[in-house]
Order: structure tokens, then sequence, then C-alpha cells
């Protein structure tokens, strides 16, 4: 009996093992994203690659930092329907630190949910006088119905300044981690952002962001077109106006004040 029970649960290994193996293979597209990282973003509806000079830059384009103040700290949260964002970032030129938290999906445990955890380590390079090269170095932590996982990623920014406005372009998500989740693995697509501002006045200016690259979602490719306005009608007060568009592959568009996303 003794070779029999062996052979029984050596049997069963080769069964289990490619089923296994099968539903690591799989790859669950993320839920739509959430709200922009970031209040003051949020406000410009995501169009924020060329204007990030805040701490909270050390996401949206690491980049930036060069041109910010030499010291700065960004601390708040931002809510929606399909997810919610929070940041704590500390930027003094050339280095950044910074810890945010992202969630997608309407339920924490949903299939394609995933909360998200990133704590980054900044360094941002002067190549000339005018354009500026970051990296955000980051840990981050994916949680998925239950399943946590610990996975090393890198954000790059670049941003180009000039007299007119500036110019920016973020790879975000470059090394394309991936998560454990019931039923397979979501992985966090790479993400390459161009974005330009336009001074219009000395304390206001236009925005605009296109994604380069696209997202998949469960209910197809998402790609981004977003546009924004800021003004600082005070010393200490700005006002902000945001028209940020979603697109996807074969499906019916739309546009709304503040992010949107579109679905068929």
């Amino acid at each position: 009996m003794r070779p029999l029970i062996i052979i029984s649960v050596s049997a069963l290994s080769l069964v289990w093992a490619p089923a296994l193996a099968a539903a690591q293979d799989t790859f669950l597209p993320p839920a739509p994203p959430g709200p922009p990282v970031g209040v003051r973003a949020a406000g410009m509806g995501g169009a924020f690659t060329a204007v990030a000079d805040d701490a909270s830059a050390v996401y949206w384009n690491p980049g930036g930092l060069a041109s910010g103040a030499f010291f700065g700290l960004t601390i708040d949260y931002n809510t929606a329907d399909r997810g919610s964002a929070g940041t704590i970032a500390l930027a003094t030129p050339p280095l950044g630190l910074s810890y945010y938290r992202t969630a997608t999906g309407e339920l924490p445990n949903s299939r394609n949910g995933l909360v998200a955890h990133h704590a980054g380590l900044t360094v941002v390079h002067s190549l000339t006088r005018t354009i500026s090269a970051g990296t955000t170095w980051k840990l981050v932590q994916g949680v998925a119905g239950g399943f946590s996982t610990n996975k090393f990623d890198a954000d790059l920014g670049f941003m180009a300044a000039g007299s007119l406005g500036k110019i920016g372009l973020s790879v975000r998500n470059l090394l394309e981690p991936k998560f454990t989740a019931p039923g397979g693995l979501i992985q966090l697509d790479r993400q390459i952002r161009l974005g330009a501002a336009i001074n219009v006045t000395r304390g206001s200016l236009i925005s605009a962001d296109v994604d380069l690259t696209e997202t998949r979602i469960p209910l197809g490719d998402l790609r981004e077109v977003a546009f924004g306005t800021e003004a600082h009608a005070a010393k200490k007060a700005s006002t902000m106006s945001a028209l940020t568009s979603a697109m996807r592959e074969r499906a019916t568009c739309c546009a709304s004040h503040h992010s949107s996303h579109c679905h068929r």
C-alpha cells in the first residue's frame, strides 16, 4: 500500500502543477484608474505632466522637481466612485521621498480591484539649463482579493522649460510589476505620457496631456487626453479648471468636467 500512496500523491502533484502555473500566467486587466494623485493635479483633470513642480512631481514627472521650490511638502487625499488616492511627499532637490496609495475598483476585494502602496526615492538631475531628468525608484506592495505581493518598480520623467512654457514626458510603471490576485495576475501596464503647458500671463497657464500608450481595463483599452488651466488670483491663492477625455478603442468617447472615463 505504501508505494500506491506515493504514486497517488505524485499523480496529484502532476495534475495540480500545470493548473497552478496556468492560473499564475492569467493576466487580469486592472479596474479603470482612480482619481489623479494630488489635489492640485486633480483640479486640472490630470493635465499635470508639464506643470508638476511641487512635491507631487515624484509621481507625475520626477524631472519637474528641478524647477520647483527648494523645499516642498504635499499631504493630500483624493476619492471618487471608482477609487481613491492618497499622497505624502517631501521634496528638496535633488532628492524626494514619497509614499502614495492608489485604489481602483468599486469594491476593495473585487476581481480586478487593486490597492497599491508605493514607497519611493526620487533623484533629479539638471542635464542643461532648461532640461532636467528624474527617476523615482520605488517598492510597491499590491493587495488584491486578500493576496499581497511586493515588487520593485521605477518611474522616469523629463522636463524642458522655456519662456513660453514647458514640455514634459513621463514613463510610469517602467518594469510593469505584476501582483497576485484571485484567478491570476494584475499587471500595471507601462504608461508613457506627454504634456505641454503654455504661459498665458505671468500668473496663469493652460496645459494638455495625452497618453502615448494604452492601458488595459476590463472593457478594453484606455487612453486619456486631458486639458487644464491654472490661474493665480492672489499671492497664495489659485483657481483651476479641467477637462478630461478618456478614449477606449472602438467605443463612444466622452468628455466632462473633472476627470471621467468612457465606457461602452
